[in-house]
């Protein structure tokens, strides 16, 4: 170390320099080769040298053989396993071709055994008509017979009388007091009609000794005639008159077809004279009705019951004037004319009797079904008693089997079935053994179209109030401008459909054959849609689609303006790459893998088994292409004609022409870019033909197989039904605040024993529809769980019911400035266009309040001044803000048209939709509902069971916490007391 002069010291680093060491991990690699060198310098060569070449060559020798002999028995070994693999292929080829033949026998063998069958219905329906034609034939030949014996009959009596007046004198024959002796027919037909007034008389006497008739029983009280007319010597008297009436009736009569005719005959008398206490009275009001509708509102058709009243009163003034005939003239005349009068006007009375009769023979066996469920009922109470057995089973068994003969008696086989149905039902209703009951006393799946709910200014006024955003008009975009405090419209994230209903096969609950088979149908059915080959949709995503929307197609999937920009530029750079090669003669660059790839395409479209599957592998063999491309012999002109005549053969009509083009086309990169989009469009041309074909199968088994999907998602716990209850729990707090509201007084009523007086299907309709209607914007988030499938389309259902509120208002508002500025027929013909003007402008996302008021200035007349078009202008904009009565009034109205079509299936008639202002959009608002209506009724047929748990549970809970405030409050007064 030295000093300079500067003041500062120098120190000399080279002595102080150290060789480094080997690193740690080196140091251990070179510890051999160390070892080796120690030992050979401490050792010396003598232990060296004593190996020579020659022991060092057999060493490599011995070395390499063993290398050979391992890799022998490597190949061995490979060839071996590759063996086993070929026999098991063979193995599996063969078992799966005996398979299919025995499938194939088995089809075949179903075959001949459903064309046998058809076989012989047909030929016992041949039989049959055969035998129907022989037996009207038959009647044919016997009527004919009669008729020619009858017509000989008479021919022989006119030729009697005939030869009798030749021999008598003519001084005779025109002789006004001569008598011509009757024939011998003649004298039989007169001694019978003798014989038959003297048994005609005694009944008649015997009949009229009651003085029956309508003037003697209209001068009688009601209690007065029934006493009368229920008399067994009235009617034993009216029966014999019957009897002897038909039996003597020159027609063909079956007296056995009428049952207690004299039973019907006698109420003839109380139907005529006592109408209003036998029947309700048929005024002014009632004919009108029957003459406008042609049925009566208490259940039965009017017109039948004129037809009885009228029928009964020709036939006594028929039988009246008959007996007045028979009293009045000589003795042995019947006067058959009145007689066969009297007969058809019995006939007509009988039949209309009968008719009128069988709806209260109906109501009768309702009234019996209902007394033998309420025993049922009574059973089911007391069962647990300890002395039930001996002193309730023995009555209430011999009451039903009473009740039971009743109705056999009164509906035949249809109302035994009626009441087997009924009492299946009850018993699904009622508590088991275990006192759980083994089905809800209600269901949201509970039939909804048993009558038309009337929409009513009440239910108008509980719907939930419009939306703080104004969404598109069919599903697009609104500006945000049109009214202050517009909600963001929705992101193309949140309102994009999310299968969650995938699982694993560790995690499916067990399943019946019959549901293996046909979930492992449906799936195949999925698999050949090509749902997961880039249309961006799952399988369950796809039924339900199919069957939600009729119209569904496949669509190409949507790409944003970045990918798209991206995928038309990346294949403008292959296809001019491709062009580049093709110039210059390098064909086997591009041409084996294009054609492979078209191959594969064509190969998708035919069915394997078809002679064209077998010509496009013969004739697009990529491996011959190669050769011959790389030798340069390859004849690529003859190819794309091969491959455009087979696109011909197998695409739908529409693409003919893109195909035929491709024949002016000269640049063979353009051609196979357009033969790959072409095949694309073909692809999904097959695909939604695949659809249509299975969109019938897929409607039998899609609710079960979405119904299994989400269960397996619940048992997986990959889903849960917390905002499926917090969807439905405000409903059914609102129904039953009403229902509380309703009955201040906390009276106890029948129909609130079950589930406080409200009705699951209630409680789904009003939740689906007010979620629609909310105001809060649909989205994945906020959407139950039994809707993931259908979050975009909830979300366009808000837009469209949004944009025909919007519209509708408009419309009014227009029309109400504009009646007093024409004339009302130019202002209906100028709406209509100014809807679809409205339509269009609620399309473009842009769209303003300017542009609305606009619209209509251009509507009304030039002359306005501009005090009233300023006016126009702030009624737009007050209109459309959140606080307008009017948009609030039409929103609730359409709310309620949409709630009646998915309670009823019918969407509302003209006076309905004239009378709540919106007629004039009415052609948008029942395609709308008829849309609602059907995804709220797949939805409800899918999930009913769900909804019905949580709708039972929630009310469960009420239940307890309601005995437990009132156990709470009579505990806090015994305290006071």
């Amino acid at each position: 170390m030295q000093k300079t002069d500067s003041g500062f010291y120098v120190i000399d680093v080279l002595p102080l320099h150290n060789t480094s060491k080997r690193p740690f991990h080196l140091e251990k690699r070179m510890k051999s080769k160390k070892s080796f060198s120690s030992y050979k310098h401490g050792h010396g060569d003598d232990k060296l040298m004593q190996y020579s070449p020659y022991d060092a060559q057999i060493k490599r020798e011995a070395i390499l053989e063993q290398r050979r002999l391992k890799l022998a028995r490597q190949f061995l070994h490979v060839k071996d396993v590759l063996i086993k693999q070929h026999q098991r292929a063979l193995s599996d080829s063969s078992a799966k071709r005996s398979q299919i033949q025995q499938t194939l026998r088995l089809a075949e063998k179903n075959r001949n055994t459903i064309l046998q069958r058809l076989v012989e219905q047909c030929a016992q329906e041949v039989a049959r008509c055969k035998e129907v034609a022989r037996q009207q034939q038959l009647k044919n030949q016997e009527e004919i017979d009669r008729r020619r014996a009858d017509l000989e009959r008479r021919q022989r009596a006119t030729a009697a009388r005939r030869a009798r007046l030749l021999t008598v004198p003519k001084s005779r024959i025109f002789s006004s007091e001569m008598t011509i002796p009757p024939t011998r027919d003649e004298a039989a037909v007169i001694i019978q009609n003798h014989w038959r007034y003297r048994k005609f008389s005694k009944v008649i006497k015997t009949y009229r000794s009651f003085d029956i008739s309508v003037r003697t029983i209209e001068n009688m009280s009601f209690h007065d005639t029934v006493g009368l007319l229920q008399k067994p010597a009235v009617i034993q008297a009216t029966s014999k008159l019957l009897h002897e009436v038909l039996k003597a009736s020159p027609l063909t009569c079956d007296t056995k077809k009428y049952k207690n005719p004299a039973r019907v005959f006698l109420s003839a008398y109380m139907i005529v004279s006592h109408t209003k206490e036998i029947i309700v009275d048929i005024g002014h009001h009632e004919r009108f009705i029957y003459l406008r509708l042609g049925r009566y509102d208490n259940g039965f058709n009017i017109g039948r019951l004129l037809n009885l009243l009228t029928s009964a009163k020709i036939m006594l003034k028929e039988i009246e004037q008959w007996f007045y005939e028979i009293s009045n003239d000589g003795p042995n005349k019947i006067h058959y004319g009145h007689l066969l009068s009297f007969l058809s006007a019995w006939d007509t009375y009988y039949n209309d009797f009968n008719t009128w009769k069988s709806k209260d023979s109906q109501k009768l066996a309702s009234n019996l079904i209902a007394h033998y469920m309420e025993l049922e009922k009574l059973w089911n109470t007391v069962k647990t008693q300890a002395n039930a057995e001996t002193e309730w089973r023995m009555n209430i068994v011999y009451q039903q089997d009473e009740i039971r003969r009743k109705v056999r008696n009164l509906g035949g086989v249809e109302a035994i079935s009626k009441l087997e149905r009924v009492l299946r039902r009850l018993k699904e209703k009622l508590p088991n053994e275990n006192g759980e009951e083994t089905g809800t006393s209600d269901s949201v799946a509970g039939a909804n179209n048993e009558g038309t709910e009337v929409i009513k200014e009440q239910d108008l006024l509980s719907s939930p109030p419009r939306q703080k955003f104004v969404p598109s008009a069919l599903a697009t975009n609104v500006s945000n401008k049109l009214a202050q405090n517009l909600s963001p419209s929705i992101s193309k994230s949140s309102s994009s459909t999310t299968s969650y209903f995938t699982f694993s096969p560790s995690t499916s609950p067990p399943v019946s054959p019959s549901q293996s088979s046909a979930n492992a149908d449906l799936h195949r059915i999925m698999q050949s849609l090509g749902a997961h080959e880039g249309y961006g949709l799952t399988n369950e995503q796809l039924a339900h689609e199919i069957i939600i929307d009729p119209e569904f197609e496949l669509q190409p999937p949507k790409r944003t303006e970045l990918e798209e920009r991206v995928r038309s530029m990346a294949t403008k750079a292959f296809f001019d790459s491709a062009r580049t090669d093709f110039e210059k003669g390098k064909y086997d660059v591009w041409i084996p893998n294009l054609l492979g790839d078209i191959k594969e395409r064509l190969i998708d479209l035919v069915p394997p088994s078809s002679p064209l599957h077998s010509s496009i592998n013969e004739i697009l063999d990529i491996d011959l292409i190669k050769q011959q491309t790389k030798a340069g012999v390859y004849n690529i002109r003859n190819c794309i004609v091969y491959i455009t005549n087979t696109m011909l053969q197998i695409c739908a009509p529409v693409r003919d022409e893109q195909i035929q083009e491709l024949k002016y086309v000269n640049d063979l990169a353009e051609i196979f870019k357009r033969i790959l989009e072409i095949m694309d469009q073909m692809r999904l041309d097959l695909t939604n033909y695949r659809v249509k074909a299975f969109r019938p199968y897929l409607k039998e088994h899609a609710v079960d197989y979405e119904r299994r999907k989400f269960e397996q998602a619940l048992q997986s716990n990959r889903l849960t039904l917390n905002q499926t209850k917090a969807w439905l729990t405000p409903t059914i707090d609102s129904l039953l605040c009403t229902v509380a509201e309703r009955n201040p007084e906390n009276i106890y009523l029948p129909q609130h024993k079950h589930n406080h007086g409200i009705k699951f299907d209630q409680v789904y309709n009003e939740t689906f529809i007010s979620f629609i209607f909310q105001q809060s914007i649909i989205n994945k988030n906020n959407c139950p769980e039994t809707f993931l499938l259908d979050v975009e389309r909830l979300w366009n259902f808000q837009n469209e019911c949004q944009a025909i509120t919007i519209v509708a208002a408009l419309l009014m508002l227009t029309k109400n400035v504009a009646i007093s500025h024409a004339n009302a027929s130019s202002i209906d013909d100028n709406l209509t266009k100014l809807k679809d003007t409205f339509f269009v402008l609620l399309m473009d996302g842009d769209i303003t309040i300017d542009n609305l008021s606009a619209a209509i200035l251009d509507y009304l007349p030039s002359s306005l001044s501009s005090e009233t078009q300023t006016l126009v202008k702030s009624m737009v904009s007050k209109t459309l803000s959140q606080s307008d009565k009017v948009f609030s009034i039409l929103s609730r109205r359409i709310q309620s048209i949409i709630k009646q079509h998915l309670q009823t299936g019918q969407f509302p008639k003209r006076e309905t939709l004239t009378q709540y202002g919106v007629f004039i959009v009415a052609k948008e608002l029942e395609l709308l509902s008829k849309k609602i209506s059907i995804l709220g009724r797949y939805n409800r047929e899918v999930y009913a069971s769900w909804y019905d748990t949580v709708i039972k549970e929630y009310l469960d809970v009420l239940n307890e916490a309601k005995q437990k405030s009132n156990q709470t409050k009579k505990g806090k007064s015994k305290s006071i007391e």
